[in-house]
């Protein structure tokens, strides 16, 4: 099901099979905002809403049975002792829930001029400074472990946000408060302490 805010991005862009204009502004008035939305009706209610036959309704299933639901769970290494200047690790592990699959999922994007896989972004930001601290495209099949990088500014606390965000679905990106707390940047050895180690 369309999204009603998509219109406002571009009025010819159709997310589901057999949808519309017409379509996009009952589900509005349902109170359907996205796929999760319709797929949890009942399917009476859902049936009365798509008003569509047999064929249509199953073309719809089977697009929303492909629509990604990512369960999303990330630790900062080492947080307790992160310090200025330091290489920040942040370990993300994704998770689809869907059946097995032996290759990325292709898009139903039936404007696009070839077959269209799913494609994901992983970013760490601070909204605060408008600021991007890391980047990563990625690809999921089922699962994946990923690491993002990037240094630690100067001491204090922060609150970041990791995003991930899909290149060809509305509806489903995801956001998580990521605070960090930087110490105090450790100095270097003295010379002498160098000294007595080269001796």
């Amino acid at each position: 099901m369309c999204v009603q805010g998509m219109w406002d991005r571009d009025p010819e862009l159709l997310q589901q099979p057999h949808d519309s204009r017409d379509l996009a502004k009952k589900a509005a008035a349902a109170g359907i905002e996205s796929v999760f939305d319709l797929m949890e009706m009942e399917d009476d209610e859902r049936n009365e809403l798509l008003a569509m036959s047999p064929t249509q309704l199953a073309d719809v299933a089977r697009v929303c049975n492909r629509y990604p639901n990512i369960e999303l769970a990330f630790e900062v290494e080492d947080a307790d002792e992160v310090t200025a200047g330091d290489s920040v690790t942040v370990l993300v592990s994704l998770e689809r829930e869907a059946d097995d699959m032996a290759k990325v999922p292709t898009v139903y994007a039936p404007r696009f001029p070839k077959p269209k896989e799913e494609g994901w972004w992983l970013i760490v930001g601070d909204s605060k400074t408008n600021s991007l601290l890391c980047i990563k495209r990625i690809t999921l099949q089922l699962k994946a472990k990923v690491k993002l990088e990037f240094v630690a500014p100067e001491e204090g606390e922060y609150a970041y946000t990791l995003y991930l965000m899909s290149d060809s679905y509305l509806g489903c990106d995801q956001e998580y408060e990521l605070p960090l707390k930087v110490g105090e940047a450790e100095e270097g050895e003295s010379e002498e302490d160098e000294e007595d180690e080269d001796e």
